[in-house]
């Protein structure tokens, strides 16, 4: 087997724990900045989860396909996304001077694919997935397969008649998703999120948490609601000591704040996808002092205004950014003032010279949820309004404890996994039609609903390592790890040792012994580990590669047909067993997760 030297191998930066483990362990090199080679450890742990996510797929009726990485630029101009996405993708020409990138992602793809099959509403539903590489001009690499610029992904599309059965297919995928991340056997929780450019109204994200993390969630631990800091709604508290009472606000002043409100002032431009200016405005977002403002349910409710008055179309292009002051022959030109009024904000009057026109938006969430805000979703917040007019000192006592617990909290998390809703949007925009199955004369074409659904695998294999680690390596779970069980020798010269070794691996690796799903299931995941090195620095790589058995064969194997099985437990001595040899097999077969 190829190995590396472990121990000359470090990260360049310390962002992560799991990035130097992996190349300690020889899992990963680096290539150049933010593009890493899988060596045969890491390539691995990375096929076994492919093989446990094509089992899950394939079980609610997924093709598996292979689309092109090199990619015309044709489809993505009509769907809006490059001009929208300049700087985030790799982007050439060839030598006939035609726009091309390498893929990111592969939705306008497999929808134009589908849109040349599809005829009729009889050959739905389709479900086609892909696992293959992406790729992202991230302006800062870091963390190693975190936050890389070549990336392993698994993607899932799907097309539907109608938008109760793509919520259907919704439904079956989460069901999937549950049920990999529970075979991968790292805990996982499932956060409300925020479509982004994919568009689409419902959209869920599958995180790990871990310190490491760049994503921070919000959650309950009442009623286990849980959602990105980008979607989450956490509600103040009633009285009025808690929100802004008879605030002026002055759309000609800058970003201020004083002890009653903050006002932040953003300007707007929106672009048809073609990157053609059609209109430019401020927006002014009044919270509390101190509360952040939320950019992304702004931008949000911003479209939603502007594609309803037919100012842009749903393809087009929201560039929203924080302004400088505007002088008066800039805000002359402005075409439109949008104010955003927090609900934190109870009374308020404006004061404003400025032209053009005033579009007034909320009272509503427009504020970043923070840790201490109550949860909103909370079913027991109405048993807590319900016991107000008991004033005994038992009952306030149990309404303030209700209320500690309904507090929202935030963890950092890294994101795995994320699945949208896509509606038409680019079913209708790709021309992705059928007919209708009904017998009514001049049918009209439907679009296609759409889903997709993402994994990233090779930033599952990092995560897996930063959740799963202690101070003498990386824990794996049995399901993913490089190699279930290691086989250490005491001695490399003792050749009664090494042809036990190889007997105990053949029985072991015997097809018709120890089955699971018609397979062996140490067929192929067994390694004997006969380096001409010594014991202690053996047993030292086989604890940092993480392997979750470790049989050491020792003179006690050959005089008393017993082994010692070290067990790896994460942040804990190994688990030492003593087991007969003949009983070995049985033994390790009752341990495993499978």
């Amino acid at each position: 087997m190829f190995t590396t030297l472990t121990k000359e191998q470090t990260a360049e930066d310390n962002v992560t724990t799991s990035h130097g483990l992996l190349l300690k362990g020889g899992f990963v090199r680096q290539s150049s900045s933010g593009i890493y080679s899988m060596l045969p450890l890491g390539l691995r742990t990375l096929e076994k989860i492919e093989n446990i996510i094509d089992e899950e797929l394939k079980s609610i009726g997924s093709q598996k396909l292979a689309l092109p990485v090199l990619l015309s630029a044709e489809n993505w101009k009509k769907s809006g996304r490059w001009n929208a996405s300049k700087g985030e993708f790799f982007r050439l020409k060839d030598r006939r001077d035609t726009d091309m990138l390498l893929s990111p992602t592969h939705e306008e793809e497999i929808t134009q694919l589908v849109a040349a099959e599809l005829k009729s509403s009889k050959q739905l539903p389709i479900r086609l997935y892909q696992i293959g590489r992406k790729y992202r001009d991230e302006f800062r690499p870091r963390a190693g397969l975190l936050r890389g610029r070549e990336f392993v992904m698994k993607d899932l599309y799907t097309f539907d008649a109608s938008v109760e059965d793509a919520y259907i297919s919704y439904d079956l995928v989460a069901k999937a998703y549950q049920n990999i991340f529970q075979r991968i056997g790292v805990p996982f929780v499932v956060a409300e999120a925020d479509s982004g450019n994919m568009g689409g109204s419902k959209s869920h994200e599958y995180h790990l948490i871990s310190p490491a993390g760049e994503d921070t969630l919000l959650t309950c631990s009442s009623c286990g609601y849980t959602a990105n800091e980008e979607l989450a709604i956490g509600k103040l508290p009633e009285n009025n000591d808690h929100k802004a009472n008879n605030v002026i606000i002055d759309i000609n002043d800058t970003t201020t704040t004083n002890n009653q409100a903050s006002t932040t002032q953003l300007e707007f431009t929106a672009f048809n996808k073609e990157g053609e200016s059609l209109h430019n405005g401020k927006a002014i977002i009044v919270t509390l002092p101190g509360r952040s403002i939320n950019h992304i349910k702004i931008e949000k409710e911003l479209r939603r205004y502007l594609e309803e008055q037919n100012i842009m179309s749903n393809d087009g292009i929201l560039d929203l950014k924080s302004t400088v002051d505007i002088n008066q022959e800039q805000q002359e030109q402005v075409l439109s003032n949008h104010v955003f009024i927090d609900d934190s904000v109870k009374s308020y009057s404006l004061s404003s010279s400025s032209g053009g026109q005033l579009i007034m938006h909320g009272p509503d969430h427009f504020r970043t949820a923070s840790a201490g805000d109550t949860c909103a979703s909370c079913s027991s917040s109405s048993s807590i309004s319900s016991n107000n007019n008991n004033n005994n000192n038992n009952n306030n006592s149990n309404e303030n404890k209700n209320k500690k617990e309904n507090a929202l909290t935030t963890v950092k998390a890294i994101e795995v996994g994320h699945t949208f809703y896509l509606g038409t949007k680019y079913s209708k925009t790709l021309g992705c039609e059928f007919l209708p199955n009904d017998r009514q004369k001049n049918k009209q074409k439907q679009a296609a609903e759409m889903g997709c659904y993402g994994i990233g695998i090779s930033r599952m294999v990092a995560t897996a390592a930063e959740v799963c680690h202690d101070d003498r390596g990386i824990v794996w779970p049995d399901t993913i790890a490089p190699y279930r069980i290691c086989i250490v020798p005491t001695s490399n010269n003792n050749k009664e040792l090494n042809r036990l070794a190889e007997t105990i691996y053949d029985t072991l690796e015997d097809v018709t012994l120890f089955k699971v799903k018609n397979r062996g299931l140490f067929t192929n995941d067994i390694v004997i580990d006969d380096r001409k090195q010594m014991f202690g620095s053996k047993m030292a790589d086989a604890e940092l590669i993480g392997y979750p058995f470790i049989i050491v064969l020792g003179k006690n194997a050959l005089e008393e047909g017993i082994v010692e099985v070290n067990q790896r437990i994460q942040n804990e001595p190994n688990i030492k067993n003593k087991v007969p040899i003949d009983q070995l097999g049985q033994w390790l077969f009752e341990r495993q997760i499978i």
